[in-house]
């Protein structure tokens, strides 16, 4: 890893290597998520133009709601005849 000097401060560059996983999981560097404020459940933006992929934060809120296995479960229940 290189690191960059901008007057008295370190910075980290702008570009790393990534490798890709099983399912094409990759992971993003904790820095880099810290600074986007990408969390864990997180919703963020993906767009792909020619061979280029840009990941982003949402800034407003996702037109959808995102609901965990047990809500899902119980809405099943609660809708069976």
């Amino acid at each position: 890893l290189q690191f960059m000097k901008t007057g008295n401060i370190a910075q980290r560059p702008k570009e790393e290597w990534l490798k890709i996983l099983d399912k094409g999981m990759l992971t993003i560097p904790k820095k880099w998520r810290e600074e986007l404020g990408f969390e864990k459940g997180k919703v963020i933006k993906a767009k792909k133009t020619g061979k280029t992929i840009v990941i982003e934060p949402i800034e407003e809120e996702a037109p959808y709601r995102l609901y965990t296995d047990k809500e899902i479960s119980e809405f099943l229940k609660a809708d069976k005849l």
